[in-house]
Order: C-alpha cells, then sequence, then structure tokens
C-alpha cells in the first residue's frame, strides 16, 4: 500500500469519527468502539486520531459539549445548571461549572448574565463595542470550502472535514474563513447556508468533497470579536445596527465573511479571535 492511500484510510477514519461526534456529542463511546468505526487497530487508533487531529478524542468531545451548553446560556434566559452539567458529560453541576470557566472565562451563570448585559448595550445603541476598520482586497482570494446547512453553531463538523481533506497541502500560513449566505434571525435554523473555506494554493487541485469558493475582491468594513464563537451575532447586531446606520456606507450585494485568526482546537474560546467581514458598496 502506498504512503498516499494510507493518508487517504487514516483520512477517511478520522472523518468517520468526526461525524459520530458531532451527531451524539452527549455519548460517551469508548475509544474500542471508535477504533473499529475507523477500521483501526485498537492499539493504535488513539495515536492516529491525535496526530490527525492535533487533539484527544476527550478534548474534542468536551470542545464540542461545552460550545453547545454556551449556546444554550446565550440563547435561553432560563437554564437548569444540573441538566447543562448531565448533557455536558460531567458528573455534577461543580465540575460542569469548573471546566466551563476555564474555557470561558466565566462561570456558567456570569456568562449567561454578560451575554444579557452585551444584548442589552446593543439596545442602547452604545459606540464603543468595536473600533471599526475598512480593509480593501485588491483581487478575489481562492478558497477551498465545504458546503454546510443548518445550524451555523454545528459548522464545526464542515471545518473538522475540510482540515482532513485538505491536510497534505494545508501550512501554518492557510487562512481559515467562514462564508454566511443567510440570516439567522429570518431563515430556520435547518435551512441555514453556508461554507467552512481555508485559502487555496493556486497549483493544488480540489480534493474529493471540497468545492472552489472565493472572497470577492472589493472594500470591507471589518471588526475583531474576542471570545467564543457563540457570541458572534451580537457582534452582527452592533455592526448592522449601530455602525451601519451612523457610517455613511452602504453594503454591497455579497455574502459576510468571518475570517478565524486563531483555532479552538488549541485556543480556550474566551480568547478566540474572528475578523467579520462586510462587503462595502
Amino acid at each position: 500500500m502506498t504512503s498516499q492511500r494510507i493518508t487517504r484510510r487514516h483520512v477517511d477514519g478520522v472523518l468517520r469519527i468526526i461525524r459520530h461526534l458531532w451527531q451524539h456529542p452527549r455519548e460517551d463511546t469508548p475509544l474500542a468502539v471508535l477504533a473499529d468505526m475507523a477500521h483501526f487497530s485498537p492499539y493504535h487508533f488513539h495515536r492516529i486520531y491525535v496526530g490527525i487531529m492535533k487533539e484527544s478524542v476527550n478534548a474534542t468531545r468536551q470542545r464540542m459539549r461545552l460550545q453547545q451548553a454556551a449556546v444554550s446560556l446565550t440563547r435561553q434566559a432560563q437554564a437548569d445548571m444540573a441538566q447543562l452539567a448531565r448533557r455536558s458529560g460531567y458528573r455534577s453541576a461543580a465540575a460542569f461549572c469548573r471546566a466551563f470557566s476555564r474555557a470561558y472565562g466565566l462561570p456558567p451563570g456570569r456568562y449567561r448574565q454578560a451575554c444579557l448585559s452585551r444584548s442589552l448595550s446593543l439596545t442602547r445603541m452604545e459606540n464603543a463595542m468595536y473600533v471599526p476598520e475598512f480593509r480593501t482586497v485588491s483581487q478575489p482570494l481562492p478558497l477551498a470550502a465545504r458546503p454546510h446547512r443548518g445550524d451555523y453553531m454545528q459548522i464545526g463538523q464542515a471545518f473538522d472535514e475540510l482540515a482532513l481533506r485538505a491536510n497534505a497541502w494545508l501550512t501554518a500560513d492557510s487562512r481559515w474563513y467562514g462564508i454566511y449566505l443567510d440570516d439567522p434571525r429570518v431563515v430556520a435554523p435547518t435551512d441555514l447556508r453556508a461554507a467552512a473555506c481555508v485559502s487555496r494554493p493556486p497549483d493544488r487541485a480540489l480534493p474529493e468533497g471540497l468545492e472552489a469558493r472565493e472572497i470577492d475582491a472589493g472594500r470591507y468594513v471589518v471588526i475583531v470579536h474576542r471570545g467564543p464563537y457563540s457570541e458572534l451575532e451580537q457582534a452582527y447586531g452592533w455592526l448592522y445596527g449601530v455602525w451601519l446606520p451612523a457610517s455613511g456606507e452602504a453594503l454591497a450585494d455579497g455574502p459576510c465573511v468571518e475570517a478565524y485568526l486563531n483555532l479552538p482546537h488549541n485556543t480556550a474560546p474566551k480568547d478566540l479571535l474572528t475578523e467579520i467581514w462586510a462587503p462595502l458598496a
């Protein structure tokens, strides 16, 4: 078997595990069962997984569970901490609160209150939340993309699949983007359309399962959000509801782009840096 075929076999095996983890985040599936799903030897499965994903299976599972908990806290006025703890795989609310605090910088209750306070700030039209920057893209930026349909908070599966399929030509200089085509306030979560994207070298053919996209040339207004992806809707609210009406600018007919300056597999959610690019006419 050639090294290329071995790499493809490893990628396909880990893809099966990623899909299972995203579809069943609350299940504590034993490593031996996951190894069988991936068609790997149980003696080597976890080393292969860590080598490709750069984190353990438990770290992937915990990241997914805590993200779902953060989404619940931002979307629900009331949340039972004991229930959230059980859904997140923790035996006690205290253990869940400690893990959530390490990842998000605040205990769950205070995190929910902080999100509510930011939402109230938007309704008071406070202008100091972000510092807009104008940026010009002189030429279209070619991308490799993995389409996603459904709740935007589940696009992580598409990013994981993209990373696995494009693994052969990813480098430290690869840039990661999200393109979001619908407004979640007016489109049902199951119908939302998006694409997980990474910069594409011009001399590379697209791997199976990926499609070509590009970021259009033109002017953009850019803001930087620091914090979990579950809070990005508030950043969009500020950009559209506070900055845009007072700016004298008009938006172009094109989707917003998110540029990810660091990555969730090695960055705590509280420290994630995300640029939002809105195209200008």
